[in-house]
């Protein structure tokens, strides 16, 4: 490995937040983005209890694109230890002025080292460089090469800079291309008829859940659905002028996807999200605090716990009343406001929240049957609170404006009831509103066979929400760590339904 190194040892700081677990947590789930570095895993926390109490803390270390950061605190010796370690430049003082600031830190020692000073790329393959003073052929010099540079340097970048050639050896070229090229990922509906083969699954003890996802994509059966699923929707990511919609018709908060669909949102792995309001409860219920439980005879049944699930209503009914009457608006508009009333009042980020900070609406097409729209109901008969209609056509046409503003439609589903019908409505007023309907041009289908609509290309995976989505949203999450452009018309029609609302209060 190569690049910068820096090592920090503090003292004379803030000794609570030093032994904050929680504090820790936070500091290093933002510092990568604070030093302009990706984090693609953790942060990691574990609280320490040395024999010695003095020597007991917490310890955390988070994963980023470019190698890693880690810290050790001893509240009980006013000290922490720190590395950021990267294999591109970064600004060593910023990352330390971060650090004084956050952790109150008086007494510092810091030290930057550069790695891998004698590296010069990989042994193997096409790009490689051959060990210094070997008897091997020499490389091929660029067309081109930079003043004052030699035909080494210029085959392998210097400290600072991590090339792709790395990665994929000889292939890089056609993986570089596969990756970044939008093409036919998915076989058409009927199923195309030419034979293909079929390659066994390795196992490799060191590789990503990415990894594995792409080897299993050239098996058989519901493993290669499953590779092809994750390929299917990075190919939707990419492409600036497709809406990626996820349908939810079966409940999936209460099972365990909260922090999956919250990262997802945040990373605009989705641009819209069609659910029932049970799991905006649900979402509202866990952001308070609360816990689902299950009898461990009997996984399927979940169950909230009876005070939380009054809290959440009382929280609900609260904002509702303050919020006042709206008169004729959309489901998400509503949790919009909802969702920017709530970092205030719930202490996790649920998905009201990171939906409502990242301008990715939610459309719930059955509130009128649920405890929510109960709860609307009985305090418009009592004159109180939002008027908000639990007629669905405003939802349709809210919809339709969202899905008419791109040419191109990709949808991840789960399971097939009221969400799909109100993605059907939608798309047909787009139809109308615009005399072009957005080409519905893949689906991924969880739990359920059937593709949308015949013709188009299609995954299905006999598999539920709960079981697909953790390991897909992070195969994601390694393979596209970058944040990716959201559709800009996507974009410009949350920016105008926006500017029509005021911040809940």
């Amino acid at each position: 490995m190569f690049g910068p190194h820096l090592i920090v040892d503090g003292s004379a700081c803030n000794k609570e937040k030093l032994a904050d677990r929680t504090f820790i947590e936070q500091l290093l789930n933002d510092y990568p983005d604070a030093i302009g570095m990706t984090k693609i895993g953790g942060p990691y926390i574990f609280d320490y209890q040395a024999p010695d109490p003095a020597y007991s803390g917490v310890s955390g270390f988070v994963i980023i694109a470019e190698s890693h950061i880690a810290i050790h605190t001893f509240p009980e010796l006013d000290y922490f230890t720190m590395d950021v370690f990267s294999c591109r430049n970064f600004d060593p003082e910023k990352a330390i002025e971060y650090i004084e600031e956050a952790l109150e830190v008086k007494q510092m020692d810091r030290m930057l080292l550069q790695r891998g000073l004698s590296f010069r790329g990989p042994r193997h393959g096409k790009f490689g460089v051959p060990p210094s003073g070997a008897e091997e052929l020499p490389l091929e010099a660029p067309q081109e090469l930079a003043p004052g540079s030699t035909a080494e340097e210029a085959a392998w970048p210097t400290f600072g800079a991590t090339p792709d050639y790395g990665t994929y050896g000889e292939t890089a070229p056609e993986k570089l291309f596969e990756r970044s090229a939008l093409k036919e990922y998915i076989p058409l509906t009927p199923a195309n008829p030419a034979l293909i083969d079929v390659e066994p699954v390795l196992i490799n003890p060191t590789a990503s859940m990415s990894g594995l996802l792409e080897n299993m994509s050239s098996s058989g059966g519901q493993a290669r659905a499953l590779g092809q699923m994750l390929t299917g929707w990075e190919r939707m990511l990419r492409d600036p002028e497709m809406t990626v919609v996820l349908a939810l018709s079966t409940p999936a908060i209460a099972k365990g996807l909260r922090e999956v669909l919250v990262y997802a949102v945040e990373h605009h792995f989705i641009d819209l999200v069609i659910l029932s309001a049970e799991d905006v409860f649900a979402d509202l219920y866990e952001s308070l605090g609360y816990s689902d439980y299950v009898p461990l005879d009997d996984l399927e049944n979940l169950a909230p716990a009876a005070p939380g699930y009054q809290a959440s209503l009382d929280c609900f009914t609260r904002f509702a009343r303050e919020l006042g009457d709206l008169g004729s608006t959309d489901s998400s508009d509503f949790w919009q406001r909802l969702g920017a009333y709530l970092p205030k009042h719930a202490p996790r980020k649920g998905l009201l929240q990171a939906a409502a900070a990242s301008g990715v609406r939610l459309f719930t097409p059955d509130l009128g049957a649920t405890t929510l729209g109960s709860a609307l109901l009985a305090l418009r008969a009592r004159g109180l609170g939002s008027r908000l209609s639990l007629d669905i056509t405003e939802d349709v046409k809210a919809l339709a404006e969202a899905l008419g503003s791109t040419p191109r439609l990709g949808v991840v589903r789960s399971g097939s009831g009221a969400a799909d019908a109100l993605l059907g409505q939608a798309r047909a007023v787009a139809a109308a509103m615009t005399e072009t309907s957005p080409l519905l041009r893949a689906s991924i289908s969880l739990g359920v066979s059937r593709p949308l609509e015949h013709g188009e290309r299609h995954v299905a995976l006999l598999a539920g929400a709960d079981l697909i989505l953790p390991i897909v949203v992070t195969a994601l999450a390694q393979r596209v760590p970058a944040q990716l452009r959201r559709p800009a018309a996507v974009m410009a029609v949350a920016s105008r339904r926006h500017s029509r609302s005021t911040t809940a209060t």
